[in-house]
């Protein structure tokens, strides 16, 4: 026990960042930051939507793999829909992805890079902010680490019981995480040289059956939730993470980029330059002789680009790459004892620099303990509304989350286009109504506002909050009478 605690062994250094991953984890988790627009999508269709209407298509353009839906909505069912009960499942994949990522890296990794890959997994800013968010991400980060741990304790069994074995897990990883059917393609080619070499009846037939339920599921998905879901407005989002065959010349420059731009996304600010350390990492383990786990590593990414050649799967610096963070840590940790090496031999200042490249990924967490992400406020200009609105008030909005927040007010919230319609304008017999808007300029919102006559509204009050304004707006002819709200006509904050 006395070694364990040796601050000169990489052991304790491995468990003090575990540690510190997942308080990090915790601590934005319970802070509860306000959700976000793509979030606040996922999640009114979660509230929506029953377990069959989950398999069709979306609300708000909105994707998402039937499984995860699936349990974010037995999740509401079981404890409620306050964002704590919705992001419990992430913040919880985020948490177990970080333990699962200890013995894969312990029997991959020389001793002295575990808790650099560690590290890494721990400190990662964007892995953070998907562990408290009700979006699959991090989900998808854990069946990524989840398929390398199992690859790794199975790899003394017999390889007729880890095809069965991986036979029953590929349905799973591709009903919750989309990048299921690239991970599952990694675990093919991974075990294809040990039939090949083993070359049995019986085997190959097992390894038969192992393709064919990873193409009868991916089939499923493919035709079935994920084709209900795709759509103009979804496509036209993620236009620059596919090619431009127009330009073909381009594509090779793009391909490039993309790839940096995606090891950069999942260990921001300095992942392209640990993208180089990634590259040498899998050189280094193609050497040794290790061709199955270099192509469990790098199939699953390589993959999502063919489907991005193919139009099927953005590609590039997005969150929709962030499973590739597990594999991305373990090259980059199998890379860099050749990088001190080499370093320290012609060049000791540049050894200390690449010290410093894992230092900043933890400098950033930590700024981001005293210094939230930026994100609009709109729980707060939620709650001031609620706290301040009278019985009957209107509460027009221009923003998705708002849909979660004045959830309870029924069909007196009012969701807001880009510009005003006839709709959106308070009825006849309105005295007064709630304006909330978020995102934009200064002068934007300004005009949204304008847009309700100054000639007939005028407004009472108004508050700032981050990236978001609230105004309550009275009629002119009423306004001297409602400069104050009767006493006892507050809601209740527990009402948002």
């Amino acid at each position: 026990m006395g070694s364990w605690w040796d601050v000169r062994k990489p052991e304790f250094w491995t468990w003090a960042l575990v540690g510190l991953g997942l308080g990090l984890r915790l601590f934005h988790y319970l802070r509860d930051p306000s959700i976000w627009h793509d979030e606040a999508a996922l999640i009114v269709n979660v509230l929506g939507k029953n377990f069959q209407e989950l398999l069709g298509p979306l609300f708000l353009s909105e994707a998402g793999p039937p499984l995860f839906l699936w349990l974010e909505r037995a999740m509401v069912l079981l404890f409620g829909d306050s964002t704590y009960a919705l992001r419990f499942l992430p913040f919880l994949a985020s948490c177990l992805a970080l333990v699962l990522m200890v013995p894969v890296a312990r029997r991959f990794l020389r001793p002295e890079a575990v808790p650099r890959a560690i590290l890494l997994m721990a400190c990662s800013d964007k892995l953070l902010w998907h562990g408290c968010e009700a979006k699959p991400y991090a989900v998808e980060v854990l069946a990524a680490t989840a398929s390398l741990a199992v690859y790794t304790w199975t790899e003394s069994s017999p390889l007729t019981r880890r095809l069965v074995l991986f036979t029953f897990l590929s349905p799973f990883l591709i009903f919750v995480a989309y990048p299921g059917c690239f991970l599952c393609g990694g675990l093919v080619l991974a075990l294809f040289p040990a039939v090949r070499r083993q070359n049995q009846r019986a085997i190959w037939l097992r390894y038969g059956i192992l393709c064919l339920v990873i193409a009868g599921s991916f089939a499923l998905l493919a035709l079935g939730p994920a084709r209900a879901q795709r759509c103009g407005d979804m496509v036209s989002c993620w236009v620059r993470q596919f090619p431009n065959w127009d330009k073909p010349w381009t594509v090779p420059g793009w391909t490039l980029f993309s790839t940096l731009d995606m090891v950069r996304y999942c260990f921001d600010p300095t992942g392209h330059v640990l993208a180089l350390i990634a590259f040498l990492g899998a050189v280094v383990l193609w050497r040794n002789g290790q061709h199955a786990l270099v192509m469990l590593l790098c199939a699953p990414w390589l993959l999502a680009l063919l489907a991005a050649f193919a139009g099927a799967y953005p590609f590039g610096g997005a969150r929709v790459e962030v499973f590739a963070l597990p594999a991305l840590a373990l090259l980059i940790g199998a890379g860099l004892p050749s990088v001190r090496t080499w370093l320290t031999m012609y060049c000791r200042p540049a050894g200390f620099a690449v010290a410093l490249l894992f230092l900043v990924p933890l400098a950033t967490v930590l700024y981001g303990l005293a210094v939230p992400w930026p994100r609009a406020d709109c729980h707060g200009a939620a709650r001031f509304v609620l706290d301040n609105r009278q019985e009957g008030d209107p509460i027009i909005a221009n923003h998705w989350e708002y849909l979660y927040y004045f959830r309870k007010v029924g069909p007196a919230l009012v969701p807001l286009g880009m510009t005003p319609a006839k709709e959106d304008m308070p009825q006849p017999d309105t005295v007064r109504f709630w304006l909330v808007l978020t995102g934009g300029s200064q002068n934007s919102r300004d005009g949204l506002a304008s847009s309700y006559s100054p000639d007939v509204w005028q407004t009472l009050e108004k508050r700032n909050f981050a990236m978001t304004e609230v105004r309550l707006l009275v009629r002119r002819d009423t306004a001297t009478a409602l400069t104050q709200k009767p006493q006892g006509e507050s809601s209740s904050p527990g009402d948002y």
